[in-house]
């Protein structure tokens, strides 16, 4: 879940907007194949009902005599329409062509119309066949002769319909729409779902491809909302990792939203009063340090009369380690390696040289590496750091072996030695300010306890860091790791 589940704001911004997007999308495309053959009843049941209400006006303006001939001429195959003067439909159904067809002459024709529409389907070209008018004025006259002599068999009201011909199934609507006393217009029209479907298909394709246009343009226009909503939280990213390497860093632009200037403007009063206070905490030790040397410097005139040479000696050497720690603590808290500018260095001949160096003066070093390896990073404070760490390892462990090599995050640094290592829970303490893993307070044999210090703040000022570990054939590691751009 860890890999798919985004871990980002963007990427959360982003996968709500992608996923509401294909939402959209797919809803649109449901929508699309679901009322596709619906709209194609849509638009047949439509045209019926244009034909009805155009053929019953034209019908209603004809002269009595006229209607008949105008009937017939009207009539076609998938058409079919007669005069009576009782419906030959009864009633209206439910059926969604017929409820359209009947809400269209309902709105068309005067209030109170009655009007009877249902729906149905054929097997045959004989089923539900309208009489023609003909046929009407045939039954009409058997029906006034039936009345005049009641003993003859009374026929039907319709003629037997001719053998029906299978032509497969056939939708088809019936409608009777009254005019007049004792007039319906009787219709029977056949529903082409086909020319209908064929007519509303380039509609629907065309308010498809609209969708899924205005589907995209959305998700481009939201996925630019989203990185310059997202865009002030990675400058705050940016900003907080300046700052945790160096105070110096350029101040925040007070620029954007109201919630983001007022963001932007508590981060750079924090680094301003940060920077205030490191200055105000140097100041003092700077104070401290041109103070004590005073007393120290009359300290070592007096020593200079004492008659004794072993105890003068002695204090003239308290007098040097004072005043050593005193200059090694003021370049800690002044963080130089921290205000050194970074420039293009060459680091394979910067770890060449310190190990070069140490062999001129008899110790046992090796140097394992490429012979050239730019980076950018603060050449002084990288030399400091990697002099220490390679004094320690040849003070502590006899040897010091370096290997550098190149990775896919930046560079790596070994320095490996043979001495007895360091116990796991004092790995970290090696790293607090005078703290020495040698029992005893000479300076020549356990330092002053701001090495290791001073190397970790001056490499993760250049945004890397150091790592002590064990080693397997016995002995420390002490891994240095820099990033590609520091």
């Amino acid at each position: 879940m860890k890999r798919i589940v985004p871990d980002s704001l963007g990427g959360w911004l982003f996968t709500v907007v992608v996923t509401a997007v294909v939402l959209i999308y797919g809803s649109t495309l449901v929508t699309y194949f679901i009322y596709r053959d619906q709209s194609a009843e849509v638009a047949a049941a439509s045209q019926v009902a244009d034909q009805l209400i155009v053929f019953k006006r034209l019908i209603e303006q004809a002269p009595l005599r006229e209607r008949s001939s105008l009937i017939q001429a009207l009539n076609s195959p998938g058409l079919r329409m007669v005069i009576t003067t009782r419906p030959l439909v009864v009633g209206s159904d439910e059926v969604f062509t017929s409820r359209i067809i009947y809400r269209r002459l309902m709105a068309e024709f005067p209030e109170g119309t009655e009007i009877h529409t249902d729906s149905r389907i054929a097997e045959s070209v004989g089923e539900e066949r309208f009489p023609t008018q003909e046929e009407v004025r045939r039954e009409l006259r058997r029906q006034r002769r039936a009345m005049q002599h009641p003993l003859r068999s009374l026929g039907a009201v319709l003629p037997p319909p001719p053998p029906p011909v299978a032509l497969g199934f056939q939708p088809f609507v019936r409608a009777s729409i009254r005019f007049g006393e004792r007039t319906w217009l009787n219709a029977r029209v056949d529903l082409d779902l086909t020319e209908a479907g064929e007519r509303t298909r380039p509609f629907l394709q065309t308010a498809f491809l609209w969708t899924t246009l205005i589907t995209f343009l959305i998700a481009i226009l939201a996925i630019l909302a989203v990185r310059r909503a997202t865009m002030p939280v990675s400058l705050f990213a940016k900003a907080a990792e300046r700052l945790g390497l160096g105070l110096n860093a350029e101040p925040l632009s007070e620029r954007g939203t109201g919630e983001v200037r007022r963001a932007a403007r508590a981060f750079n009063t924090m680094q301003s009063r940060l920077q205030r206070f490191v200055k105000d905490r140097t100041q003092m030790l700077a104070a401290i340090s041109h103070d004590l040397r005073t007393p120290i410097t009359r300290m070592r005139l007096r020593a200079e009369f004492v008659d004794d040479s072993a105890q003068r000696e002695k204090m003239l050497s308290d007098l040097d380690d004072m005043e050593a720690m005193i200059s090694v603590t003021l370049a800690f808290a002044r963080e130089d390696a921290a205000n050194e500018p970074a420039a293009p260095t060459d680091v394979a001949a910067l770890v060449a040289r310190i190990v070069s160096d140490e062999e001129e003066g008899g110790h046992a070093v090796s140097y394992t590496g490429p012979e050239s390896l730019e980076r950018i990073i603060r050449p002084l404070g990288l030399k400091r750091s990697l002099a220490n760490i390679v004094g320690n390892a040849i003070k502590y462990g006899g040897c010091a072996d370096v290997l550098l090599t190149k990775t896919e995050d930046g560079i790596e640094i070994l320095i490996d030695d043979k001495g007895p290592g360091i116990l796991e829970a004092e790995k970290e303490q090696v790293f607090t300010p005078f703290f020495r893993l040698e029992g005893s307070r000479s300076r020549d044999t356990g330092g002053t306890g701001l090495g290791m210090t001073i190397a970790r703040n001056a490499i993760r000022s250049m945004g890397g860091d150091i790592e002590l570990l064990d080693r397997a054939e016995g002995g420390l590691r002490v891994r240095v790791m820099l990033p590609v751009k520091s």
